[in-house]
């Protein structure tokens, strides 16, 4: 994230040999830059009832970090917009719904506007029969207008099909209750759960289709670590509001590591029941939010790391991995002092980059091409020849800072292309020094 001042800023750009971003924003005739440096986000889709018993209802979440922002300053304020675009297709295919929000964020400083731990967060509805549908979900931002989509498939229930249901739940935090129930509350994102010390809810609903006004609720809930052992186990009672229960309850995780966690929540009242669960993931707050498996961080530094440092990580305990972790990119920071490396944000911008453009039969980090892109970075030029006739489609890739060019060809004719240029090792043990 960068803050351009509307009336000047001077704004200083690190340079290193092969990892220079500048050399990233000249690419506009490579294709596969498109998604490069965009807007990374996280979301939420929670199913819900809907006032109308004959549609369900989607909430979407969004969360935006306002590092991932472009901030301008202007009447001693710091200032960005952005856009959400979320359009809903059904299983044919067909544009059936859709919206579009700006949303305008405010930073008091500007140390706020490169931070990882302040969000902004969106909130969209949508309510549509029940049935299975795809959304395509974008983040423009307006300053620079780089825009990031990403697509996804969810199910929308019918509340009504049984006497006795719970939706989906969101993670949220600041609930405000009154002598009518939960009144309001902040929603946060599964996907990303920085903060640690406030304490976070769970919030759901409960749907009960009988007239016993003095009905109870069972309810049990427990959450699985990432090895699927159960940490949190815990029970309650709750009597019914009406046909739909606004109910909540704390989630203790102060004390929880990084990681994939599972919450599986299950409502019973005499015979009927009903039950949910979704995955939430706690973050390190001040690494790039596209870190999500330290083990698969370690291992993705093969690249770059020399054998030593590589060792030590890889034979590294669990406990010690994102201390050595940390360490190393600490000794790799070219700005110490700052709580941003650098370096270490445009490596893994680069890992996600070749996830999203490289993926086929394997990961994109783990592709000749994704490799390349990961140690030298977007290319100057790209020269593709995919319908060339009784050759297999290829693409040579030149870095004209450094004088080298590499040939790619899709050998086996289902899109993964293998290098075919010798003597790059040379060029890769070179790099690894710059970093």
């Amino acid at each position: 994230m960068k803050v351009k001042c509307l009336i000047y800023i001077s704004i200083f750009v690190f340079g290193w040999l092969i990892l220079n971003p500048t050399a990233v924003l000249a690419q506009a005739e490579m294709t596969h830059t498109r998604l490069y440096d965009l807007p990374t986000f996280h979301y939420d889709l929670v199913n819900v009832a809907s006032p109308d018993s004959a549609l369900s209802r989607l909430q979407l979440y969004l969360k935006i970090a306002f590092d991932e922002l472009q901030f301008t300053f202007s009447e001693d304020r710091y200032q960005a917009n952005y856009e959400v675009t979320a359009i809903i297709f059904d299983k044919q295919e067909n544009q059936i719904d859709g919206r579009i929000e700006e949303e305008e964020v405010e930073a008091i400083n500007y140390d706020l506007t490169n931070s990882r731990q302040a969000y902004s967060v969106s909130y969209l509805k949508f309510d549509l029969e029940p049935g299975e549908y795809e959304i395509s979900l974008s983040v423009m931002d307006m300053e620079t207008k780089k825009k990031r989509t990403i697509k996804d498939r969810f199910k929308l229930r019918d509340f009504t099909q049984k006497k006795l249901m719970v939706s989906d739940f969101v993670l949220v935090r600041n609930v405000r209750v009154d002598s009518l129930g939960v009144k309001s509350f902040h929603p946060d994102v599964a996907d990303c759960i920085k903060d640690l010390s406030n304490e976070l809810y769970v919030y759901y609903e409960i749907y009960s289709q009988t007239d016993n006004e003095d009905e109870r609720f069972q309810i049990s809930y427990s959450v699985k670590n990432p090895k699927g052992k159960i940490i949190i186990q815990n029970s309650y009672k709750r009597r019914k509001d009406g046909p739909r229960t606004l109910e909540f309850f704390p989630l203790a995780i102060s004390d929880f590591s990084r990681g994939i966690y599972l919450l599986e929540l299950k409502v019973k009242s005499g015979l009927r029941s009903d039950k949910t669960e979704k995955s939430f993931f706690i973050r390190w707050a001040d690494m790039p939010s596209t870190i999500s498996d330290i083990d698969l961080a370690i291992r993705q530094l093969k690249y770059i790391a020399d054998k030593r440092e590589y060792d030590k990580l890889k034979k590294a305990s669990s406990d010690e991995k994102l201390e050595r972790f940390e360490e190393y990119w600490t000794s790799h920071d070219p700005t110490p002092g700052t709580k941003t490396n650098e370096w270490m944000d445009e490596f893994y911008r680069r890992v996600h980059f070749t996830n999203e453009n490289f993926t086929v039969f394997r990961d994109g980090w783990k592709t000749d091409m994704g490799m390349i892109y990961i140690i030298f970075g977007p290319p100057n030029d790209i020269e593709r020849h995919p319908f060339d006739l009784e050759t297999k489609p290829s693409e040579i890739w030149y870095y004209h800072d450094i004088n080298k060019q590499f040939v790619f060809m899709d050998l086996s004719g289902f899109g993964e292309y293998r290098l075919l240029t010798t003597g790059w090792e040379a060029w890769r043990s070179s790099i690894r020094n710059k970093w």
